[in-house]
């Protein structure tokens, strides 16, 4: 999309999941201009755990055009297993509008509707731990769906890593950062 849109969400997610001590890397496809070549290079050198891929927006909104983007995150999904034996979890604003049927259509493992700040790290420690995931909140898989995180009162507050995402480079190039008001 032009302008491109930082994805904010990676740098709260990044944030959540490194002040529980998780150690994270962030290959940001919205930047690469071969999206499988940058995937293939970097797990050429990572093994994670668990893969994430985020859907900000489903389509552009663009009548004219009317132009999807789950079957390009399906496309990165298989490129993914294809380099990687690590599960592989949807989440972000464009695949909580229909969770369930984008991990179907996409084949991914898991999906986290909602905020994933809580979710993401308490999936990771399932993941790593070889427990079933069942009670994450939020996690969406083909048979189940869980309610999301819910921080009614405004007392999570998380982190952000406000260098895991290249701010800059999206600056530069005419975009803007997301505001979250939800």
């Amino acid at each position: 999309m032009r302008p491109p849109i930082a994805p904010i969400g990676l740098d709260y997610l990044a944030g959540a999941a490194r002040a529980t001590g998780i150690e994270t890397r962030l290959l940001d496809l919205g930047l690469a201009p071969d999206p499988r070549a940058a995937m293939e290079d970097f797990f050429r050198d990572h093994r994670p755990a668990l893969v994430g891929l985020t859907l900000r927006n489903a389509d552009d909104s663009f009548w004219p055009s009317c132009a999807s983007f789950v079957e390009n995150l399906r496309d990165h999904v298989r490129t993914v297993r294809g380099l990687t034996d690590a599960p592989i979890v949807l989440g972000g604003s464009g695949f909580s509008i229909f969770p369930r049927k984008i991990v179907e259509f996409t084949g991914a493992d898991y999906g986290i509707r909602g905020d994933g700040e809580v979710a993401l790290p308490d999936l990771y420690r399932c993941v790593e731990r070889g427990e079933s995931p069942e009670r994450v909140a939020g996690l969406v898989t083909t048979r189940d769906m869980n309610p999301p995180a819910w921080d009614g009162d405004g007392a999570l507050r998380v982190p952000t890593a406000r260098e895991a995402v290249d701010n800059t480079t999206y600056f530069r190039l005419g975009g803007q950062i997301g505001i979250e008001t939800k």
